[in-house]
C-alpha cells in the first residue's frame, strides 16, 4: 500500500493523463514568425501541423516570444499563435485565433541562363533625351557572321568623347 492518499493519486493520474488532439499532418514549408507589430520576424520551418497547432524548426537558436503571428507561404495564410513548448531548435505552438488569408508575398525567380537568353523579355534602354525608351529584346539589328558587334555608346552625340572616358 502507499503512503499518498487516494485524492493525490487521483489528481497525477488526471495530470499524466494524455488529452486527446486533432491529427497533425506532416508538411515542410516555409514560414515566418512576426512579432512586436510587424516589426521584428524569424524564418522559420514548419513541420507538422493541425487546426490546433504546428511544430516550428529553426535554424539557430532564439529569444522566441510567447505570442507571435505565423505566416506560412505555400498556403497564404496567417495565424495568431502562442508557444506552448520549446526544446533545442524546435517549438510546439497553439493556434489561438482563426487563420486569415493574406495576399501572396512576391518572391524572387532566379532564370536559368539559357531562359534568360532565349526568353523575349521588355528591356529598357537609355535614350538620347534621358529618358528610358522600351523595346523588345529582339528590335536589335541582325548581325553577320564575322561582322563585330558594335553597339552606340548612349549621350555621346557628335563623336566627341564625355567626361572621364578615352577613346
Amino acid at each position: 500500500m502507499s503512503d499518498t492518499s487516494p485524492s493525490l493519486q487521483a489528481d497525477s493520474e488526471e495530470a499524466t493523463e494524455m488529452v486527446p488532439r486533432a491529427r497533425r499532418a506532416r508538411v515542410y514549408k516555409k514560414g515566418k514568425m512576426v512579432f512586436q507589430n510587424g516589426l521584428r520576424s524569424i524564418p522559420c520551418i514548419v513541420r507538422n501541423i493541425s487546426q490546433g497547432g504546428a511544430l516550428l524548426e529553426f535554424e539557430q537558436a532564439y529569444m522566441l516570444p510567447k505570442h507571435f503571428e505565423l505566416y506560412i507561404d505555400l498556403e497564404d495564410y496567417e495565424v495568431s499563435c502562442e508557444r506552448r513548448w520549446e526544446e533545442g531548435l524546435r517549438c510546439g505552438v497553439m493556434f489561438i485565433g482563426e487563420k486569415r488569408q493574406v495576399a501572396q508575398m512576391r518572391a524572387q525567380s532566379l532564370k536559368t541562363s539559357e531562359e534568360a537568353l532565349t526568353k523575349d523579355d521588355d528591356q529598357y534602354v537609355d535614350s538620347t533625351g534621358g529618358f528610358f525608351d522600351r523595346r523588345k529584346a529582339d528590335d536589335r539589328r541582325p548581325v553577320k557572321p564575322g561582322e563585330p558587334l558594335s553597339r552606340p555608346r548612349p549621350g555621346s552625340a557628335g563623336g566627341k568623347p564625355t567626361f572621364g572616358k578615352r577613346r
